[in-house]
């Protein structure tokens, strides 16, 4: 009897959360559709994602990094939707037609659209929380093959993240983004925006995405009203201006407390200094690591994990701060200068390299007395060119007076005001201090 119930669970459960999907896809699908940027020149898809309806009057959501290509470059590229619907029980068409941009949220990677001849019926946003284990569906139109629902668990906003996003433990694919993610009541409690793979995939909270219809209401205003300010130009207002109030506050935040400090060898230095952060450590020593090793370290790493996705090859937001304490008691000065010298180096940013985004590096080196200590310290800035207020910028700093021990730190933050960097720059030199 008891083998009978365990098979009969086993095998039942299974089509319970089967059931709940198939009913959510059927009921859901015409509401789901594939967002496409098409390169007018060619007449052809350039790039594709999904996006949903959510008002009677045809606004739909979907991700800004689905139609950025036509934020960017909006004389070159057009929005279109396209969705399917039933001819018969067994037939469906497709139906294709054009869409507009009403506004964007680059901060939470949200865009509003609008769209002609909508569906009567449409998605209703959450209010309600979910508990860690619930299920959700996620749904969206994977690799340009069709519309799919993708069934999960909520596992509550990231940690250590500077914004929030929901861990859905499902498999988003390329195509996904900007599709919704619903509770079983099919009420949307998230948007698709990126995948680690193995069945970790990241959704915006859909609180972002009410704010972002709550504000277009609010100003009765969109990017559709006519003005004298070309489309492009306007577009990157708003992208300047949302990426500036961003590090205002982030930066605003992070250095109105003192820095929290903790010992790495003979010194003090900045800890976690913000619950966004992630920190790593490590240590090499002689006696563990090699026998040839001729000094020992010890580090400290934090950084920021989650970037601003501006356009492919333009990601900001990072911040990092490093240090590594070295000592040596077998390498006489001259060889232990040499050993800090290697270190002194700027770390990679971000991964914004292209010419036409951003300047060149410009750097600047000295030596300071700090700390009742000498140091010699590299400054870097550059600038970016649609953004000519906001820099990345970058500080590496090593104590050059111990002639056994050094202390190597390196900071950097991309897409920051010189305001800010200033700031920054002197907490950390002013938290770091000798024991006595």
């Amino acid at each position: 009897m008891r083998l009978f119930l365990l098979l009969f669970v086993l095998i039942s459960t299974p089509s319970l959360s089967w059931a709940s999907a198939t009913s959510l896809f059927s009921e859901l699908k015409q509401n789901v559709f594939q967002i496409r940027v098409i390169d007018i020149a060619s007449g052809d898809k350039f790039t594709i994602g999904s996006g949903f309806q959510i008002s009677q009057n045809g606004y739909v959501a979907t991700n800004f990094h689905v139609v950025s290509p036509y934020i960017h470059e909006p004389e070159k590229y057009r929005l279109e939707f396209m969705r399917t619907e039933s001819v018969t029980t067994i037939e469906n068409k497709e139906v294709v037609q054009p869409a507009a941009l009403l506004t964007f949220d680059v901060i939470h990677d949200l865009a509003l659209l609008k769209i002609d001849n909508p569906t009567s019926e449409f998605l209703l946003l959450s209010d309600q929380r979910l508990n860690k284990g619930e299920r959700i569906y996620s749904m969206g139109n994977p690799l340009d093959l069709g519309m799919s629902i993708v069934e999960g668990n909520y596992n509550g906003l990231l940690q250590a993240s500077r914004y929030q996003k929901i861990l859905f433990s499902g498999a988003l694919n390329p195509g996904m983004s900007g599709g919704p993610a619903m509770n079983e009541e099919g009420h949307v409690i998230g948007i698709n925006v990126s995948t680690q793979g193995s069945d970790i995939s990241y959704l915006v909270p859909v609180t972002y995405l009410q704010k972002l219809v709550d504000g277009l209401a609010a100003t009765s205003a969109d990017l559709t009203t006519d003005s004298t300010i070309p489309a492009e130009a306007h577009y990157q207002q708003l992208i300047h201006q949302s990426l500036f109030d961003d590090q205002q506050a982030f930066y605003g935040k992070l250095l109105n407390p003192a820095f929290k400090t903790k010992k790495l060898g003979n010194v003090k230095v900045p800890s976690k200094i913000t619950s966004s952060l992630k920190c790593w450590g490590q240590s090499k020593n002689k006696k563990e690591d090699s026998d040839k090793l001729k000094y020992q370290s010890i580090q400290q790493s934090c950084a920021t994990e989650d970037e601003i996705y501006i356009a492919s090859g333009v990601n900001l937001g990072q911040f990092y701060y490093n240090f590594e304490w070295v000592t040596s008691d077998e390498l006489n000065p001259f060889q232990f200068y040499a050993e800090i010298e290697a270190r002194f180096s700027h770390d990679t940013l971000n991964y914004t390299y292209q010419e036409k985004d951003i300047t060149p590096f410009q750097c600047a080196d000295n030596v300071i007395a700090l700390a009742e200590h000498g140091w010699k310290i590299s400054t870097c800035f550059r600038a970016y060119k649609d953004y000519p207020d906001l820099y990345d910028s970058q500080l590496v700093m090593a104590s050059i007076d111990g002639e056994q021990s050094a202390l190597v730190a390196k900071i950097g933050a991309s897409a920051i005001s010189k305001e800010n960097t200033n700031l920054l720059f002197k907490r950390f030199m002013e938290s770091i201090s000798w024991n006595k």
